[in-house]
């Protein structure tokens, strides 16, 4: 079962929506009988759409949903963790599978926050791997040493066009370089260093944007560059 948005989902102060998608596929020779799939919101939160359902899933088979979830009105949303539930018989038992939907707000100083992991990012031969003290339990590694090993931040929106501090959370051993390449511009070079790749480490460097949608690339054509756990925008 895989549900997306995968990673935190980083909202702005008010009422929020977040349109989440989940896909449950067996794999398996046991049939699932008695299919139903939705969110379980919390108390306040609304969710437009219905379940899902199937009478039966055999080998192969797909069940999809797609369902938009409202926080509460007139309040900010703080930290809510929205289970999408899969439930089913199999061989006439019950049984069911979830997985979570992570809301959270977004820092006050921040206009943009996203984690390197979040499913709506382009990896290239980059890949996601598990980091406890990182923001969300999760990084991406293995950026750069070639021009396929990259993360790719589409849809970075602002409302106004306007020079921000790019804040970029990272795991480093030794000293390394990031390059940001905003919009398809002239790459950036971010030298770090630090001394462990589970120590979360920030550094900042100027970025200007245009107003709307914007793409932000972090790479290293060349070398190894160190991992990637957010990028933020002040």
């Amino acid at each position: 079962m895989t549900v997306e948005p995968s990673g935190v989902q980083w909202v702005g102060p008010g009422q929020q929506s977040v349109t989440v998608t989940a896909r449950l596929r067996l794999d398996v020779d046991d049939a699932l009988d008695e299919v139903s799939m939705a969110p379980v919101v919390p108390a306040g939160w609304s969710v437009t759409g219905a379940a899902v359902t199937s009478r039966e899933m055999r080998l192969g088979q797909v069940l999809e949903g797609r369902w938009t979830v409202t926080s509460p009105a007139g309040a900010d949303v703080s930290s809510a963790k929205i289970p999408v539930v899969a439930s089913f018989e199999t061989l006439g038992r019950p049984n069911k599978v979830s997985r979570d939907l992570r809301v959270q707000l977004r820092p006050a100083d921040r206009v943009f926050m996203r984690e390197a992991e979040d499913s709506r990012n382009q990896l290239g031969s980059s890949g996601i791997t598990s980091c406890s003290p990182c923001s969300g339990g999760q990084k991406v590694r293995n950026i750069g040493g070639s021009a396929d090993a990259y993360v790719l931040f589409e849809d970075v929106t602002v409302d106004t066009a306007s020079e921000h501090a790019l804040f970029i959370d990272f795991t480093v051993n030794g000293d390394r370089s990031f390059f940001v390449t905003v919009n398809g511009g002239s790459p950036i070079e971010v030298a770090v260093s630090g001394v462990g790749n589970n120590t979360p480490y920030t550094t900042s460097v100027p970025v200007t944007l245009r107003a709307g949608a914007n793409t932000i690339k972090v790479h290293n054509d060349e070398d190894s560059a160190p991992d990637l756990d957010r990028l933020s925008l002040s």
